[in-house]
């Protein structure tokens, strides 16, 4: 795989892991659902850090061949 479609693997996970982490939240006891959420938000400041890099390396041009 590429780089980029490793990067963009990376971002499809940590959204289904947001997903699910939702579903979690929603069924779940409101003591445990403040820890869920703190998780939530980590796992959201990922994603947007993955999709941030995944641009930044869909704009650079592409390796010269050797």
């Amino acid at each position: 795989m590429t780089p980029i479609e490793n990067l963009t693997s990376s971002f499809e996970c940590l959204w289904e892991t947001k997903i699910f982490l939702l579903r979690t939240i929603e069924a779940t006891d409101p003591a445990t659902q403040g820890e869920l959420k703190s998780i939530l938000a980590d796992v959201a400041a990922a994603r947007n850090r993955v999709e941030h890099a995944l641009i930044a390396l869909q704009a650079k041009p592409p390796a010269a061949p050797a």
